[in-house]
């Protein structure tokens, strides 16, 4: 099992790339779709190198407060999720910034990486207005009258919520007077949206599990607090719909929480629904600050939950746990860096898998392969750009990387990657 402990990461990946497109992975995945839920949002983009709207309003006033948060996170290197309380500011920045607007949410945005490779998912969608159906590019479906269906083909809602923001930000680059070492991207909602409640998507999403490529959940972090026990609940009994079913892979993309508490009590609640547990290095660090050696502490949390997989994702490198096949799941932790990086660098999902020329692959920082029991530990060098064109949706474009090779329907065990 040597090729698990690392190598030659740039020709290893050299030689991955090519399958992970529609005449490679996409291919040999099972009949059905990717089933993708629950949290579907329109994205506006901002650039905070050219913001000086916000940093220029008056001391004291919302657009003021937001860029001097949007300041000291940059500062810090520090990207995630912050919920504002500024009912006015969607108004405000729509009409003072430019915004880019795009398809949103950990599962949408799965879905539109998997699209661009030739796959097929349906994402859950209640908020049918015209600029969230503008952006669902083909390839990603939307469940209406028991069918899967272009968006395209719905017909449009009034628009009730506001999009979410997400201000952008490149290492070496000025925001006001502090110069960030750090590219990454600072979500921003101003209000919380909570899960998206689509009937259509529960039931015929229940109906394709026996046949369906894989299920990813994700989005309890957009729920109020005083609702999150019954939005958890309702989600991961979803996710036993689609167990019983007889989906075999079931992946719960964590997200950042106000409160270990709230962290804690979502952790409870999908014990024995999803089969997969993924998360940022920053979301692991949370349950586990200071742990440098993950291995153990991943371990213990798959033990804890009744899991087969547990998987954390960083700047430059990615590590899983797994009960299962160990070549196997090397193969989803490069496909899903890979896919990642080429987003990176592109700037928006790709058709075509490459690794920029100028992408560094770092050493790992502990053992790249170890066995524990009934589980493996496994990790890869990522693709790392210190001058990514966007930081944006690259853990999700992670994600789906891996569920493009998990949800296969064969594997060949052993084979050097």
């Amino acid at each position: 099992m040597n090729e698990l402990a690392g190598g030659n990461w740039p020709a290893r990946y050299s030689s991955l790339v090519g399958s992970l497109s529609a005449s490679g992975d996409a291919a040999t995945l099972q009949s059905g779709v990717f089933l993708c839920g629950m949290s579907t949002v329109v994205d506006a983009r901002v650039d905070m190198h050219n913001t000086a709207a916000l940093a220029n309003a008056p001391d004291g006033s919302g657009a003021n407060d937001l860029f001097k948060l949007l300041q000291d996170r940059a500062a810090r290197g520090v990207g995630g999720e912050v919920k504002v309380e500024w009912p006015a500011g969607p108004d405000w920045i729509r009409s003072n910034i430019k915004v880019r607007h795009a398809l949103g949410g950990t599962g949408p945005q799965a879905a539109w990486v998997l699209s661009k490779l030739g796959a097929k998912s349906v994402i859950a969608l209640e908020d049918r207005h015209a600029l969230m159906l503008n952006q669902i590019p083909a390839g990603v479906m939307v469940a209406e009258d028991g069918k899967l269906c272009e968006a395209g083909d719905v017909t449009p809602l009034p628009q009730t919520v506001p999009e979410t923001f997400i201000f952008e930000y490149t290492a070496g680059k000025p925001v006001g007077h502090i110069v960030p070492r750090r590219s990454s991207r600072i979500i921003v909602r101003f209000i919380d949206r909570g899960l998206q409640y689509d009937r259509e998507f529960n039931s015929l999403s229940t109906q394709l599990a026996s046949s369906a490529a894989a299920g990813l959940l994700s989005g309890l972090n957009d729920v109020k607090p005083e609702k999150m026990a019954e939005e958890a609940k309702n989600l991961f009994a979803l996710a036993r719909s689609w167990r019983d079913a007889g989906l075999k892979v079931i992946h719960f993309e964590l997200a950042g929480y106000s409160s270990l508490e709230l962290l804690n009590g979502v952790l409870s609640a999908l014990r024995g629904s999803v089969t997969s547990l993924g998360m940022s290095q920053s979301e692991f660090l949370a349950l586990y600050p200071g742990v440098e050696t993950p291995m153990e502490a991943m371990i213990a949390l798959g033990e804890r939950l009744s899991l087969s997989r547990v998987c954390v994702h960083a700047d430059n490198w990615a590590a899983s746990v797994t009960r299962c096949d160990p070549h196997q799941e090397l193969r989803a932790l490069m496909a899903g860096c890979a896919i990642a990086s080429a987003r990176a660098a592109a700037g928006a999902p790709v058709d075509r898998v490459t690794v920029a020329a100028d992408a560094q692959f770092e050493p790992l920082p502990f053992d790249g392969y170890a066995r524990k029991g009934d589980w493996s530990f496994v990790a890869c060098s990522a693709p790392y750009l210190a001058e990514p064109a966007t930081t944006l949706g690259l853990g999700d474009s992670f994600t789906a990387g891996c569920l493009l090779v998990l949800g296969r329907k064969t594997i060949a065990h052993g084979v050097e990657v």
